[in-house]
């Protein structure tokens, strides 16, 4: 019997719970030596996706200036505390 691909989706996430960096790229490796082509491509585009969206959300972060901009403001400004000392 063939994991569906909600059923890949469910473990590719329990996977990302249990482990993070070269430990979930690990696991992943581990997931797909048990998988046949049509699973493969399953899994490949499930990656494939979640990558993409990823990239997304980080992107629209960076549009929306929110983060960026606070550690600009943070690089760039220095503290009253620190412009005390200075003078």
């Amino acid at each position: 019997m063939r994991p569906a691909r909600t059923e890949l989706e469910l473990r590719v996430d329990e996977l990302a719970t249990e482990h993070s960096g070269p430990a979930f790229s690990e696991a992943i490796q581990a997931l797909a030596a048990d998988l046949d082509g049509e699973e493969m491509t399953l899994l490949q585009d499930i990656l494939v996706r979640r990558a993409a969206n990823f990239d997304q959300a980080v992107m629209e972060r960076v549009d929306a200036r929110g983060w960026l901009q606070r550690q600009w403001d943070k690089a760039t400004t220095s503290s009253p505390r620190v412009r005390r000392r200075i003078r």
